[in-house]
């Protein structure tokens, strides 16, 4: 009994019969239980297990963490939003990391052109994050490019995984718009990486999913706002007219001295069909018309610029339309940010909503996960591609969902399996896929990362000189191999 009270009043955690269960010296690590267990899952579905977690609120507080993590040889792996869709913030084990209390703004600053440096915190998610730069920065009119599809993804884990969004075509991906950025090794040493000092090595550092360092601080690139946004939503009775439309504009994209398309993206009847069904349920978009079901696919397009220039593109879009069958009479146009945010989070209903389809099944069957595609390929028309991912589904016997990157030929397809049987099939269809693309020259994984669940089912096809380099890095920064284990390599 006295020990037990000994015990009680040290930092130890007991369980029930009193029996030491965590032995942490910080205070700041609580043993796993039944109220943590939404953080052994991300949105892939993907689920693990764990020991212990801990909620760090600044830098000092991750590096005592860790200390205590490496002297007990624990695992440690970082979450933020967990918002992934790989696995990468999913533990294998050992100790959850969650960054999601580090969320503030630690500085700004307003440069001579006009543009401007944000620095944040990693738990910050996208929401929160405009809602700041309006705030601090409304009478500039700046802006931070990267639009991931998912607005609760927090800035440390978009720059883990280089995301992009509907934009990245024509902005870049995240590390484009990234000066600098505080990563802590695995042995608590803080390396501070910045855009200016090592271009090559930032390079190599952004994008690892964690198992370099855990970032502790970024100072964002903020640019002007365009003047004026508009959203136009295309619709076509067949999938070969929307394909044969998006390389109609590919191949001589509208262009105007003061605006230019900003976003391209295609959405499959399947995909409009998962939103529809839950769209009563989405208040971006309930108000939303539905669409007929005589159309087959969807395009929908934003320029950005100001009015003169984006009619001018409008005017563009609308004539070659015509050109395949889409009537601009029924398209959907909207302008100004909060009717063009709506449209938006259309196109950004399709994965989540494809998501709580594989949700729904893993109730009959937990080794169901999300089977999507993140590939891309220069050399080829979007509307082959197109036909290509359709013919592979409906021979297969499969069911999915089509939507992605117009302009890019960079489409996500999620197989949609109603049963495990069906889940093998749709792993050995997605592997055939990146082996094509792979014999094709083409990138087999772009934006989402490689996590845990694409190294299980590609592992053999990741290019060599990637995970050579990822390898490299490891050795430098975390030689003991307790980060993020379990991704890429």
């Amino acid at each position: 009994m006295i020990l037990k009270q000994l015990l009680k009043n040290s930092k130890n955690i007991l369980n029930e019969e009193g029996v030491v269960i965590v032995a942490e010296k910080s205070g700041l690590i609580f043993p796993m239980s039944d109220k943590y267990e939404e953080y052994l899952i991300d949105e892939s579905k993907f689920t693990g297990n764990a020991e212990s977690i801990s909620f760090p609120k600044n830098e000092e507080e991750i590096i005592e963490i860790l200390k205590e993590m490496k002297e007990k040889g624990t695992p440690v792996t970082i979450q933020g939003g967990k918002t992934g869709i790989v696995g990468s913030a999913v533990p294998l084990g050992g100790h959850i990391m969650n960054l999601s209390y580090m969320n503030s703004v630690k500085g700004y600053e307003i440069l001579d052109d006009e543009t401007g440096l944000i620095t944040v915190e990693p738990g910050i998610n996208l929401i929160d994050l405009k809602k700041e730069i309006l705030r601090i920065f409304k009478e500039k009119a700046l802006f931070w490019p990267p639009e991931p599809t998912e607005t609760s993804a927090t800035v440390g884990g978009i720059c883990a995984t280089n995301a992009q969004g509907i934009s990245g075509f024509v902005y870049g991906n995240v590390q484009k718009y990234i000066k600098s950025l505080r990563l802590v090794s695995s042995n608590g040493i803080i390396n501070i990486i910045s855009d200016n000092d090592n271009p090559e090595f930032f390079d190599k550092v952004m994008g690892k999913e964690g198992i370099t360092g855990i970032i502790s601080e970024v100072t964002l690139k903020l640019i002007k706002k365009p003047q004026e946004v508009w959203g136009i939503s295309f619709f076509f009775e067949t999938e070969e007219d929307a394909g044969n439309f998006t390389d109609a504009i590919k191949n001589n994209i509208p262009k105007s001295d003061t605006a230019f398309i900003g976003a391209f993206e295609y959405i499959d009847r399947n995909s409009i069909n998962l939103i529809e069904k839950r769209k009563a349920d989405m208040a971006k978009i309930k108000e939303l018309p539905d669409i007929d079901s005589n159309f087959a696919g969807m395009c929908y397009i934003e320029i950005h610029g100001d009015d003169e220039g984006i009619e001018e593109i409008a005017g563009e879009l609308m004539e070659t339309a015509v050109m395949y069958n889409s009537d601009p009479d029924i398209a959907w146009a909207v302008s100004g940010e909060t009717e063009v945010e709506k449209t938006r989070a259309f196109r950004h209903a399709a994965p989540e909503t494809a998501n709580l389809f594989i949700e729904e099944k893993r109730r009959d069957d937990k080794r169901i996960t999300k089977l999507g595609t993140d590939m891309s390929i220069d050399d080829e028309s979007f509307s082959q591609i197109l036909k290509e991912y359709r013919s592979s589904l409906e021979s297969s016997g499969l069911k999915g969902c089509v939507f992605g990157h117009g302009l890019e030929n960079h489409l996500h397809v999620n197989i949609l399996p109603e049963n495990y049987d069906e889940y093998v099939k749709g792993v050995e269809l997605i592997r055939k896929w990146a082996s094509d693309y792979k014999s094709k020259k083409g990138k087999i994984i772009c934006e989402h990362g490689i996590g845990k669940l694409k190294k299980q089912i590609l592992s053999d096809l990741l290019p060599k000189d990637y995970i050579d380099e990822c390898k490299a890095l490891k050795d430098e920064f975390d030689k003991d191999m307790i980060l993020n284990r379990g991704n890429i390599l």
